[in-house]
């Protein structure tokens, strides 16, 4: 069994060679999500083994970033918020390489990105873990884990505060 470690993305990982299936997630590994850290817009961290060589495969990765959201009419939403927009953390991004599918390296990323979004909802407020699924296979895989559509067909999720504890998580360097 292989031993992982979630790490901040950084110039030592390997991001070009990242393949997930899905052009839109690999592209912004690829081009986006270094500047975004760089710039404060989101984090991304990285899932690698733990003895990997430099440049390290990218085994599956995931970013947040704090929203304004107007939750009030969302199923699961806490009652009683106000007609303002209120704090909330983004799943902006999840994906796992082609190569490690099927080995439950989404649900541990899942898992580990709930774990950080409650904490950063306990220390400074929110309702929840926000996720934008990129179709509606991802729809299924986030439905699993207890999110709710925004709306009936809408690719939005959500998954309230009180839902956020729970599952298998990776120990984060």
């Amino acid at each position: 069994m292989s031993s992982y470690a979630l790490e901040l993305l950084d110039g030592s990982h390997n991001r070009a060679g990242f393949f997930s299936g899905l052009e839109s997630v690999d592209r912004y590994l690829r081009e986006t999500a270094r500047g975004h850290l760089e710039k404060g817009i989101s984090v991304t961290r990285v899932l690698v083994e733990t003895n990997a060589r430099t440049p390290k495969p990218v085994l599956g990765y995931f970013s947040l970033s704090c929203i304004s959201i107007e939750a009030k009419e969302w199923p699961g939403a806490p009652k009683g918020l106000p007609r303002q927009a209120v704090s909330a953390v983004l799943l902006g991004r999840l994906a796992v390489a082609q190569s490690a599918q099927g080995r439950g390296i989404g649900s541990m990323l899942l898992a580990t990105a709930r774990q950080l979004a409650r904490e950063t909802i306990v220390r400074s407020g929110g309702v929840g873990l926000v996720a934008d699924a990129a179709n509606e296979e991802v729809v299924e895989f986030y439905a699993k884990y207890g999110f709710l559509r925004v709306t009936p067909k809408g690719l939005r999720m959500f998954l309230p505060t009180a839902s956020l504890e729970g599952g298998m998580e990776i120990s984060i360097k």
